[in-house]
């Protein structure tokens, strides 16, 4: 079974752009490539695919792959929120579904997967199955368990019980007895699923069920866990723990399920190590292990990772012919060709460029934007590109704290929303390779998004705005009857100069309309940064200074994850929901954001889900608890001795993807 959730024509055909449209300052180039400035550049090519000849393939060799930070910032699957680390990660674990260049998602690691059974149940539902348990801690109602094994974790509150009361008591279910609940049919959905036999992780043992059951232990307590255990109910081995069929069980009646409930796969010799332990910087011993088709072989921290093919790979031993979905060609090869793949760090874009250019790097992505035009028109280097899963989003402090607060005011969060100067920022930083955001969702997101065409929504009244408004935030700052110039600082990360680039843009035009005093401050590293707003002080601190946080987010084709992940309260600290904890947001607008995914009517018809989308999108932007700046065009540029280079929409794919994918018959070598 397959979920298709892109079918979509590119709404990118035929976009040109011209060279050398980013101010002065803003950006640079790299090294000595050529260019002439007003040289129109049709990127037509990179939006096309780039097709091998099965017969002129060349095995082996190392290809030097950089990536645009300083370091791994987490080596453990589970504990990870960077995209980057997953670029790396994937190589090395492969996942019980793959997802193809059309954002469709087949089994993979899974022979058979699919949902086969929704069911209308709710919290109180699972009352019979809940034990009595008093939280550590009380915070406004919320309570606050620290659980002190896996089993512990609590998955489910008695909405009786709340708001919960320092030193009582609530009803509660955990992990402990979520088994309990299954066995009488008391779930929201049920996923199904059958291992291929003989598959190995790299340190020679066999998967089976039970590393998919234990590996959501490794989630307890991880930056991962809201995302995980929203939905997660329980997973089960039914013909045994060294078996090969596996169950998943949602919560609530899903419509995310298929896609949501696997996580990553660990061997049971990191069934119990805690999140972010596994990590090969603080223990040699703590090297990943997966099924992928690469090792990790070496490593050298900010400098250098080195990736071996794997001698065992999983899809020679099943064999392409008995994967259910692959029609290809029988010659396509089962596993990559590539011997070796070196993850160079280089955390500066036109240092990327320049290693580029030199020779000293094959792929490069998150290149500057005039760089990136200046390869495109190379005969010495191929650029691809693909409507992204990516965005960058900005997130408001809500807290009416004294002093500052203002974000407080739903007029003060739309008044700044209606400054943000979408279209300049894809025009001067992203020259055009990027889409500025005008609804809160991408468009490679869409299909199970809205029932309607994309593009239209474009015109509707609640659309973000292209360009300044400065006659509407005047207004909308007179009706919060709040004293200008507003003084707000806008933080990003340290490490992302197009990001910071895009913000200086916007306190340009929040200072230019004289109604706001803004400052720009990158506080530190992606890593070190958000690691800071992922504690309780950050929100009021945040919201006591007017900080609204920047920060971009690789999403997933659900829908959901988009506005859930920055959104809901149960995934407060959490990647990457910093501020809006339980009762910032209104009750009935996060009932109507939940409704989006959980129901069986949604669960069971894409259309139904499809128009609660549609009346809930002009909620959101109303709240404006977020609001979405742009949206990605994911680009990379190889090497022309790197054959076959192809692009995923998602960010955390583009160096697994280009290495092998036989759903669209993908797979890179090196010609040298």
């Amino acid at each position: 079974m397959s979920q298709h959730t892109q079918s979509r024509a590119s709404t990118l055909n035929r976009r040109r752009l011209l060279q050398g449209v980013a101010a002065a300052g803003v950006v640079g180039l790299a090294g000595c490539l050529g260019g002439d400035d007003d040289e129109e550049v049709d990127i037509d090519a990179a939006l096309a695919r780039n097709e091998i000849n099965l017969d002129e393939i060349v095995e082996g060799g190392r290809l030097e792959f950089a990536i645009p930070r300083d370091s791994i910032s987490d080596y453990d699957y589970a504990q990870s929120t960077a995209a980057e680390d997953s670029v790396v990660l994937e190589a090395v674990y492969d996942g019980l579904t793959t997802t193809n260049q059309e954002a469709e998602t087949l089994p993979w690691l899974a022979a058979e997967y699919e949902v086969e059974e929704a069911n209308d149940v709710s919290a109180a539902d699972y009352e019979p199955y809940m034990i009595e348990v008093e939280p550590d801690s009380v915070s406004d109602g919320v309570p606050v368990f620290e659980p002190e094994e896996p089993s512990d974790l609590v998955l489910i509150q008695h909405p009786d019980d709340l708001p919960a009361e320092e030193g009582e008591p609530i009803r509660v279910l955990t992990r402990e007895q979520a088994g309990d609940a299954v066995e009488d049919d008391v779930f929201g959905v049920r996923a199904v699923g059958r291992l291929y036999e003989g598959i190995e992780f790299h340190n020679g043992e066999e998967l089976t069920a039970e590393n998919i059951v234990r590996s959501y232990d490794r989630y307890v307590g991880s930056d991962n866990q809201g995302q995980i255990f929203d939905s997660f109910l329980y997973a089960a081995a039914p013909d045994g723990d060294d078996g090969y069929t596996f169950e998943l069980y949602a919560q609530e009646a899903d419509a995310g399920a298929f896609l949501e409930l696997p996580s990553e796969i660990f061997p049971s010799e990191h069934f119990d190590v805690p999140a972010g332990e596994l990590d090969p910087r603080d223990d040699e011993d703590m090297v990943p292990i997966g099924t992928g088709p690469y090792e990790v072989a070496e490593f050298e921290e900010g400098q250098r990772l080195l990736l071996e093919r794997t001698d065992t790979y999983w899809v020679e031993e099943v064999g392409l012919e008995n994967i259910p979905w692959y029609d290809g060609p029988e010659e396509f090869p089962e596993g990559p060709v590539i011997d070796e793949i070196n993850i160079r760090f280089v955390d500066d874009s036109a240092a990327r460029s320049n290693a580029l250019e030199d020779g000293d790097v094959d792929i490069a992505y998150e290149l500057p934007s005039g760089a990136r035009n200046n390869f495109h028109t190379s005969d010495e280097f191929v650029v691809s590109a693909i409507e992204a899963l990516g965005f960058k989003f900005m997130q408001f402090p809500m807290d009416d704290t004294d002093p500052g607060g203002v974000f407080a005011n739903r007029e003060v969060r739309h008044a700044v929303s209606a400054l943000i100067p979408r279209q300049q920022i894809v025009d001067l930083v992203e020259q055009g390779w990027g889409d500025p955001a005008q609804v809160p969702f991408p468009a490679a997101a869409a299909d199970l998004a809205t029932a309607r065409e994309y593009e239209d929504l474009f015109d509707e009244e609640w659309a973000y705005n292209l360009e300044p408004d400065v006659e509407e935030a005047e207004a909308l700052l007179e009706e919060a009857d709040v004293e200008t110039p507003v003084e707000v600082v806008i933080e990003t990360n340290a490490d992302d100069e197009e990001r910071i680039d895009k913000m200086e843009l916007v306190v340009d035009q929040l200072n230019d309309s004289g109604l706001f005093d803004a400052e720009l401050e990158t506080p530190a590293a992606l890593g070190d940064w958000t690691a800071e707003l992922y504690t309780d002080d950050a929100r009021e601190d945040s919201s006591e200074r007017n900080a609204p946080a920047v920060i971009g987010l690789a999403g997933t084709p659900e829908p959901h994850g988009f506005i859930e992940a920055i959104t809901d309260p149960d995934n407060y600290n959490g990647c990457c929901n910093f501020f809006l904890a339980e009762g910032v947001l209104p009750e009935e607008f996060i009932d109507q954001l939940r409704s989006c995914r959980f129901g069986v009517d949604v669960a069971e018809d894409p259309d139904v889900r499809r128009e609660t989308y549609d009346e809930f999108w002009p909620e959101y932007v109303d709240m404006s608890a977020n609001t979405i700046i742009d949206y990605s065009l994911n680009t990379g540029t190889a090497h022309s001795d790197v054959v076959g280079f192809n692009i995923h929409p998602q960010t955390q794919a583009i160096l697994s993807y280009a290495l092998y994918n036989p759903a669209d018959e993908q797979l890179i070598y090196l010609d040298r």
